[in-house]
Parts: structure tokens; sequence; C-alpha cells
């Protein structure tokens, strides 16, 4: 009866219909044996689904530590909030500007304005590079709804790919020179390859990091 058990990618010579089914076994053992397990994975789909705790290694130095939902929602830098989620995060070149009091995120291509909660953080960045960071999930077809909530986080792209998956759609968007990934609910009508969309960012999700340092601001 040991306390603990190693696993090192125990599931990565299975098809994907197994490593579901495995995953969901091991983690009613786990709940069964009471035991520590630590578990090696690659696969962040594994990450996050059978963990209590996620401990993200990069280059042999330890990351971040924290709960699944706690790691998704407050990635510590880009290279967890570019290793946890699917699609990956969309990572942009952009500057902190103000204009007329609001405070803006200027990616050359598009410009949206940042929630008010984001203010004193980005204020000692005005003028400075950062990379702008939005889940593909964060974003949204424009509509009557969303005019007032998303006023001035609006962006118009061409859709190059569009990936139909049943309850959601995975849509490869074009602004200008920036490649945009988009994970939304499917509508009744799917946009067509090569139709122009109005995009909604949920700015309040999107995430904000030092270009130099890679570490999160927002």
């Amino acid at each position: 009866k040991p306390k603990v058990f190693l696993f090192d990618e125990p599931l990565s010579n299975l098809d994907a219909k197994l490593r579901v089914a495995m995953r969901a076994e091991i983690s009613k053992l786990h709940r069964r044996l009471g035991a520590t397990i630590i578990y090696v994975t690659h696969d962040q789909v594994e990450a996050m689904t059978m963990a209590d705790r996620i401990f993200i290694m990069h280059n042999g130095a330890l990351q971040q530590t924290g709960a699944p939902m706690e790691v998704y929602r407050q990635p510590a830098n880009s290279f967890v909030a570019g290793f946890i989620g699917s699609p990956a995060m969309n990572f942009i070149e952009a500057t902190v500007a103000i204009e007329n009091g609001a405070v803006f995120i200027d990616a050359l291509d598009f410009r949206v304005r940042a929630p008010e909660t984001f203010r004193s953080r980005l204020e000692p960045y005005v003028g400075r590079p950062v990379i702008f960071g939005v889940r593909p999930e964060d974003m949204s077809l424009h509509g009557p709804a969303a005019v007032e909530a998303n006023k001035g986080n609006t962006i118009s792209a061409r859709a190059d790919v569009v990936e139909t998956l049943g309850s959601e759609i995975f849509i490869y968007l074009t602004c200008e020179t920036q490649s945009i990934v988009a994970r939304m609910e499917a509508p009744d009508n799917p946009p067509t390859i090569g139709e122009v969309l109005e995009v909604d960012f949920k700015m309040a999700k999107t995430h904000i990091f030092d270009k130099e340092t890679s570490q999160t601001i927002v």
C-alpha cells in the first residue's frame, strides 16, 4: 500500500478514445486509494481534467503551481498562459495608450479599450510594448446584445478556415497582419471562408504580459 505513485506519461501510446476512458479510470483509482499520485504529462487536457494541483515546469524550473482553474484564469506568465487552454491563447504584440482618459491596447492593426479595472496596472506601461493575450473562447461574433457590453472592443477580421466540431466551431481569422483563433458556440449559420466578421473580445477576461520578462501584468 504505497503512499505515493509516480506516473510518467502513462497514456501517451493510447488512441484518443481509450485515453479519455483511462483518464476517468485513473481518477477513480486515485479517489479509492487516497494516495498521492505525481503524474508527469505534456498533455494539458490530462493535467486540467485529472489534477487537484498542477505544477507547470519549463526548462527545469517551476513556473506556477495551483488548482487547474486557478492556473487557467490567473497564469503567472505567457508560457503558462500558452500551455493551458486549447486552442492556445492568442498572443499579439501591442502598446498601451491613454486617450481621452481611457486606456487602450494598440496592436497597430486594431485598437481595443481596456477595462477600467486594468488602469492602475497598465498606467506604468503607457507607450511601452506589451503582449496582449486573449483566449479563443473569450471571443464572440458581434451582435446587438453585445454592443454596449463590448463597446470599443470589436475588430473586423477575415475567416480563413472554419472548423465545425458539432456544438462549437474554431475560426482562424486574419486581421490585417494578425492571425487569431476564435472558439465559439456553433451558430445556426456558420461563417463562410473569406467572409469578413465583426468579432468582440471579452476584455475583462483578457491578459497582458510584460514583453521583456513575459510576466503577467493583468
